[in-house]
């Protein structure tokens, strides 16, 4: 299962988010068919989508204040419970990857790297480092005029004013149950658009934004502060864990969510949610006008929506 984020998708934006999607499910099911482990599939999968343009990760990412790219990543390993994530990084091409390197080659005290730690720690293991500005996509330069325009216009530059609520404030993730019916989950993301330098949301951290045990994988998407603060995919797949099917725990906790937290313009936190059991029972939920996002089960074509 993939998703491509959760939030306002505008309809000329459907086509490549479409594409996006169907490339990342080819990319998952080819892995999945060659027996590769959850992990792999699951942080392989998001690659694409970084790689892609269309979404709010990698080569899509949207701008912080500065106009730079942020780039955060998580990757997690039900089985294991082992877990890798990466943030606020700007030299990275593709930070699940380092996600998931992180997880499989950490001595077990380091989880999640910051910024220059991250990068430094990437280029030792053989990743390559790249220019800053090669990250930065020509859409998401329009996008930061838009929005500096729209904070002139109303009187709202502080350090912490919040953007326009129209523009993408969603993240890329999946899901996935391998051969041996180990699960797994990862989420990337880009953060939200005309932020500080330096924010980091629900996207890299273990129970937010991503999260897999021996019961249930979930990827978040959406507010990143309210996912961070209720604790998105943990509490959904102990949900599922109790018993409840995973499409009543993805709305239950998403609905949970739009009680108890606001967002900075007053309305209830919105946000999307894949949640794989590791029966192979999947589902996803969303209180965003859009939600992009496919699946393929082994014997049947990929499906995808947005």
């Amino acid at each position: 299962m993939v998703h491509g984020g959760a939030w306002d998708i505008p309809t000329n934006a459907l086509p490549d988010h479409r594409a996006g999607l169907a490339l990342a499910l080819r990319t998952g099911a080819r892995l999945l068919q060659a027996g590769a482990p959850a992990t792999t599939v699951v942080a392989e999968t998001v690659t694409t989508l970084e790689a892609h343009g269309a979404f709010d990760a990698g080569r899509g990412a949207v701008l912080t204040r500065r106009q730079t790219v942020e780039l955060d990543a998580g990757v997690m390993c039900g089985a294991t419970l082992r877990y890798g994530g990466v943030a606020c990084t700007q030299h990275l091409v593709h930070p699940a990857r380092v996600a998931h390197h992180l997880l499989q080659h950490s001595d077990g005290q380091v989880r999640l790297l910051v910024g220059a730690g991250a990068e430094r720690y990437a280029e030792a293991a053989g990743f390559a480092l790249v220019e800053a500005a090669s990250l930065i996509h020509p859409r998401e330069r329009q996008r930061f005029q838009a929005l500096q325009a729209h904070a002139f216009y109303h009187s709202s530059f502080s350090f912490l004013a919040p953007p326009a609520p129209s523009h993408p404030q969603g993240t890329v993730g999946c899901v996935a149950r391998d051969c041996l019916g180990h699960v797994a989950a990862a989420t990337s993301t880009g953060g939200t658009p005309f932020r500080p330098s330096g924010r980091v949301g629900d996207s890299p951290l273990a129970g937010a934004g991503v999260y897999a045990d021996g019961h249930a994988a979930a990827s978040a998407t959406g507010w990143g502060e309210a996912i961070l603060t209720v604790q998105l995919t943990s509490r959904a797949a102990d949900e599922v864990r109790r018993g409840l099917a995973p499409e009543q725990a993805a709305c239950s906790q998403l609905r949970q969510m739009a009680e108890r937290v606001r967002n900075p313009h007053g309305t209830s936190a919105t946000g999307g949610l894949l949640l794989l059991s590791r029966e192979g029972h999947g589902s996803w939920a969303y209180t965003t006008p859009r939600m992009a996002r496919g699946h393929w089960v082994e014997g049947h074509d990929p499906w995808l929506t947005v």
